[in-house]
């Protein structure tokens, strides 16, 4: 099978003691994922429980180029991210982090370029980035 490389970022927004909806209807942007603290974490075999509350938004690319991706969240997100930080400042113990998921193709690259309109944004949130590598063989 030959892959290719594939790029994710997802914003997120969780903690304890907040309802994602909420922030929904806030913001009018809808989410691609939510959970509510306390319930069953789906296909766990334990019965485990979320632990906390979480509203995630992602965008995916088959790219090689995280700025395609980046530039496309800030132009949905720049005009929340005042009512965002109003919204987590009213709402104590909230995170907020950037996820950039790489999924890299044998063989090929990816190009980090992280540019100013996505960097202010992440500094104007108070975010997190975290950066994780998978590495597609090709069989």
């Amino acid at each position: 099978m030959d892959y290719n490389t594939n790029i994710k970022i997802t914003f997120s927004i969780f903690g304890c003691f907040f309802d994602p909806n909420d922030l929904t209807k806030l913001i009018g942007i809808v989410p691609t994922n939510i959970w509510i603290e306390g319930e069953v974490i789906p296909n766990n075999k334990k019965n485990k429980k979320r632990e906390e509350s979480a509203w995630e938004y992602s965008i995916y690319s088959d790219t090689i180029y995280l700025e395609e991706i980046s530039d496309r969240l800030v132009s949905i997100f720049k005009e929340k991210v005042i009512i965002v930080n109003d919204y987590v400042d009213q709402t104590n113990g909230l995170t907020i982090k950037f996820d950039i998921i790489l999924e890299i193709a044998e063989e090929q690259g990816v190009v980090l370029y992280f540019n100013k309109s996505f960097l202010n944004m992440v500094s104007e949130l108070g975010a997190e980035i975290e950066v994780d590598n998978y590495i597609l063989k090709n069989e």
